[in-house]
């Protein structure tokens, strides 16, 4: 039980310095993306605000002050480069944050719908998208929302599968050995193997 205990303690301890780092890091890169904005270059701005995104750590305010002036300069630099600049910044940093959820997904579905708007109306790139405006915007939806990544589901049942591979083998290794222990780890095995396949 007391070593439990400590091992709990230090991956708790773990946990909060690697949160702290984000946090501080991603104030760092908020604030940068502010200064920014005051010296005039909104396009180094999105990347500091992208960053500050990617410093990802539930409830942290930066993220959502980030995703927010993102959004600003979509809405204050409508027809500019600017405007997909800041949305993909917001498409990149979401996607980049996913896990076995995925953060902001309003945010992301908002950018991948706005982006598809946008490549629509510009002939020259769109121009084997489709003939009409449409068109082209169905064409790029459906490659802004589709995902190449593996499903979540796939990869928490392969991470699972895992956990039970190390559990069993770890029971197998320092108590005598038993099927029970033995069952565990080719069911953890047969569960990574799985979430493999279907990722």
């Amino acid at each position: 039980m007391k070593r439990a205990l400590i091992v709990l303690g230090v991956a708790l301890a773990v946990v909060a310095t690697i949160s702290l780092r984000a946090v501080i890091a991603g104030r760092a890169e908020l604030a940068a993306g502010d200064d920014w904005m005051l010296r005039g270059k909104p396009s180094l701005a999105v990347r500091s605000y992208e960053a500050s995104a990617r410093w990802y750590v539930p409830l942290a305010p930066h993220v959502d002050t980030a995703y927010a002036r993102l959004r600003d300069l979509t809405i204050t630099s409508p027809g500019t480069p600017i405007e997909p600049l800041a949305w993909r910044a917001i498409r990149s940093a979401a996607r980049a944050t996913r896990t076995l959820w995925q953060p902001h997904a309003a945010d992301l579905a908002d950018a991948d719908a706005a982006l598809a708007r946008l490549g629509a109306r510009d002939l020259e790139a769109g121009a084997g998208a489709g003939q009409t405006t449409a068109e082209r915007e169905g064409w790029y939806r459906a490659r802004y929302f589709e995902d190449p990544r593996p499903s979540i589901g796939a990869a928490a049942l392969a991470a699972l599968g895992i956990v039970l591979m190390l559990v069993g083998i770890g029971v197998v290794v320092r108590r005598r050995p038993s099927w029970v222990a033995g069952a565990v780890a080719i069911v953890g095995v047969a569960c990574w193997l799985v979430g493999l396949y279907n990722a």
